[in-house]
């Protein structure tokens, strides 16, 4: 074998093993999505958002905390409004913007629903983009 072969070789070896290192990396983070947001997101995430204090709420107006070691990207939040006796009266989904480093947070707006004085906002799916990544 020549040493032009050899190193093809070693080219050709090394892109197999990134790609098959990509492969494992994409199929963790789908893996991830298909769980249930209180399942998968509870421990990772804290969802918060403070109605308005005078006047009809025009906007649910919140932010997403990632308490996860991951960087994620692609954060689905799942928005129900509630009436007076906690009944849900609509349910809606929303994207929290941009990618959220470890530790980190970013918004996120939905619309209101009629009907609802209150709402329970949960993350439903999420994709990983990296491991331990700062912004």
């Amino acid at each position: 074998m020549t040493l032009a072969d050899k190193t093809v070789m070693a080219v050709a070896t090394r892109a197999l093993a990134f790609g098959l290192g990509f492969i494992l990396l994409t199929t963790t983070a789908g893996g991830q999505t298909g769980q249930t947001g209180e399942q998968a997101a509870r421990p990772w995430f804290q969802v918060s958002w403070a109605p308005p204090t005078a006047g009809v709420v025009s906007s649910i107006k919140g932010s997403v905390f990632n308490d996860s070691p991951y960087r994620v990207t692609d954060v689905r939040l799942q928005v129900e409004g509630l009436d007076a006796d906690h009944h849900l009266v609509g349910r809606t989904l929303a994207w929290a913007i941009g990618d959220i480093a470890p530790g980190g947070e970013t918004s996120f707006v939905a619309e209101p629903m009629p009907g609802a004085v209150s709402y329970r906002i949960t993350v439903v799916s999420y994709d990983l983009v990296s491991l331990g990544q700062a912004p």
